[in-house]
């Protein structure tokens, strides 16, 4: 069941925010933006990490919290290197397989739990 839910957070969700992420025109202004967002996922990540130091080991919903917000952090450098390539390269053919790829590379951290599962398993 748990594994269920991740799968459909991670593959309905994340592309869904990565393609709000990316939306607005690549601009110096954008990028800048999206690196504020990077920025503040990590930071609240490691904030929640250290800063509840003694309830890391008790709390599942800190477990969560934190790997939801490196998750941001992910799709947000994801969405910041799209951003940049689009802007070196304003053709359709580069906006269109940059946000493929981009949507793919959202889901790559299901794929990491899913075998490290299979592994534990075994």
């Amino acid at each position: 069941m748990t594994l269920l839910l991740i799968f459909l957070i991670v593959f309905l969700i994340g592309p869904f925010l990565f393609k709000a992420l990316v939306a607005m025109p690549p601009s110096l202004q954008a990028i800048r933006a999206l690196g504020a967002v990077v920025l503040a996922a990590f930071l609240i990540a490691i904030g929640l990490r250290y800063g509840f130091l003694r309830y890391w080991s008790d709390s599942l919903w800190l477990l969560g919290a934190v790997a939801l917000a490196l998750w941001a952090a992910w799709i947000g450098v994801i969405a910041l290197v799209v951003q940049a390539l689009r802007r070196a390269d304003p053709r359709p053919a580069m906006r269109r397989w940059s946000g493929v790829l981009g949507v793919v590379g959202t889901t790559v951290p299901w794929f990491g739990l899913v075998l490290a599962n299979l592994m534990r398993s075994t």
